[in-house]
């Protein structure tokens, strides 16, 4: 289907980049961009009315560099005119995507600018930031018509690349208004509401994950749209006896304590791995299970189940946006951050976030993207709940994927990836089991949901094997020596704690500040 033809405009009167470098940039980051801009958007707005044919790019400041930077905005070029739903649903997308903090939709008459720091609701229509017709567009740079051209100068391109449009529009740009930093703060609240209800932080900070892990469920859906988990599933469930009724949602599971818990032990047999407790015999798992389940009450799952719908009431009185995040769009690295935004940072202990941005930083130059080296051993050695790890594993597949033209990477490829190519070390327990849990749901975003319910997939044990708990500087661990196993990795990443009272003695002695 032919395109509006406003993109060449663009290029022509504004000076953007041309269409090839905003839907196809040759830079390695806008690349990536822009790649998963039409996995995580264009498949699924291409579904919706009038979404047919729809295009899908990034507005990058350099198109044709390398680095990771977050583009100015995420484009999606129709060629037709959309209904209004088709606009809300794809905007909806956009502000899940946190990755960009404004997006463009064209259509053959207009082109409009919206701001993806607005949280959608369902009472509040959205309102663009900038419109421009096609015959402002096409009368640009016309003396005559100097006037009418106002708004289309504000996205000339200097304006945009430059940053000067979003500070003139700075009260529309609040990034504390992006949808990651609103499911942190409502993660915060529901955090502190099961706190009060005096339940342990390591058992909320378990049951947090694991209802992102079932929302992604059912939020992630494959080419034709199915949900991994649907009413479909859940009726099976009941059907064979896991469940002693037939749900549709999730916040229906969690109105009833023993449904929650045969649902949680049934994903439990599915996955393997390290998300649920337990852990050595199966005796010692079903201690931890029995354990948890008598401190979960059904006051804490009520509780969640209200989060979940929406009609929690969080902080300053606002209600909660759950119902409006996309957890199949979300960046899943920003999960991992959430513990370490979660745990207190006492002077001296040197628990910290380390921003996206920098993590980007840091790899663009130690493990760039235009590479077809994959099979690469890296150790972070203070890995925290794994943002570097998360990254890391993000880059090793595509590297593998470029290595292997013409195939896509398989659930047995990716296990490989996890169990001999990413280690990590980290003092706290709970850290690390949420670096586990950030690794895992990576490994899912690369797999077509029909695969997930597949017998032979099954997530690694990732927990005291590739992911230690541990002092890393106190050398008791077999197999992370900085002596006799330094040569067993290509990389060491991370970012180090900082802070003197973390020093060993002899290396505080060494500085002169040891007991200061």
């Amino acid at each position: 289907m032919p395109q509006s033809g406003l993109l060449e405009l663009a290029h022509e009167k504004l000076y953007w980049p041309t269409p090839k470098q905003i839907l196809e940039p040759s830079g390695a980051g806008p690349s990536i961009y822009a790649g998963i801009a039409r996995e995580k958007l264009g498949r699924t707005i291409s579904t919706f009315p009038n979404g047919d044919g729809v295009q899908v790019g990034v507005l990058a400041a350099n198109p044709e560099g390398d680095s990771t930077e977050a583009p100015i905005a995420v484009i999606c070029n129709f060629p037709q005119q959309i209904p209004e739903d088709t606009l809300e649903n794809t905007y909806k997308l956009a502000w899940s995507f946190s990755r960009t903090p404004s997006l463009i939709t064209i259509e053959p008459d207009r082109l409009r600018v919206w701001t993806c720091y607005e949280e959608p609701t369902t009472t509040k229509i959205i309102i663009p930031v900038v419109e421009v017709s096609r015959q402002q567009l096409e009368s640009f740079n016309q003396p005559s018509l100097a006037e009418q051209a106002g708004e289309t100068l504000h996205i000339y391109w200097a304006n945009l690349v430059s940053g000067e449009f979003f500070q003139e529009y700075s009260p529309r740009f609040q990034r504390s208004r992006a949808a990651d930093q609103m499911l942190l703060s409502n993660l915060k609240s529901v955090r502190q509401q099961l706190q009060q209800r005096q339940l342990d932080n390591n058992t909320i900070h378990d049951l947090l994950a694991r209802i992102i892990f079932i929302q992604f469920l059912f939020d992630r859906k494959d080419a034709q749209g199915k949900p991994a988990l649907d009413v479909n599933l859940l009726a099976y469930l009941h059907r064979i006896g896991e469940l002693s009724a037939t749900y549709y949602d999730l916040p229906g599971i969690l109105t009833n304590h023993r449904d929650t818990y045969k649902l949680f032990r049934w994903l439990n047999r599915q996955f393997n791995g390290d998300l649920f407790p337990g852990k050595g015999t199966v005796e010692e798992q079903e201690t931890q299970w029995s354990i948890e389940a008598a401190a979960v009450t059904e006051t804490h799952l009520n509780l969640l189940a209200e989060f979940v719908r929406g009609d929690l009431e969080m902080d300053k009185g606002q209600k909660c946006l759950w119902p409006y995040y996309r957890f199949d769009v979300i960046p899943l690295d920003f999960i991992s951050s959430i513990y370490e935004e979660f745990v207190s940072k006492k002077f001296g202990t040197g628990v910290h976030y380390t921003p996206e941005h920098i993590v980007d930083f840091i790899l663009d130059g130690v493990l760039p993207w235009n590479s077809q080296e994959w099979d690469i051993k890296i150790l972070d050695p203070a890995c925290g709940s794994g943002i570097f790890l998360v990254k890391a594993f993000q880059r090793l597949i595509y590297r593998w994927e470029q290595a292997h033209t013409g195939r896509a990477i398989q659930p047995n490829n990716l296990k490989s990836l996890l169990e001999k190519n990413l280690f990590g070390i980290d003092v706290d327990s709970q850290a690390v089991r949420v670096a586990s849990f950030s690794l895992y749901l990576t490994m899912l975003d690369k797999i077509e949901p029909q695969y997930y319910w597949e017998n032979e997939f099954r997530f690694p044990r990732l927990r005291e094997c590739q992911l230690i708990t541990a002092d890393f500087f106190q050398e008791d661990k077999a197999g992370f020596s900085s002596d006799t196993d330094a040569g067993k990795y290509d990389l060491v990443i991370g970012n180090a704690p900082w802070g003197k009272i973390l020093l060993p003695k002899q290396l505080s002695l060494g500085l002169g500040i040891y007991g200061r």
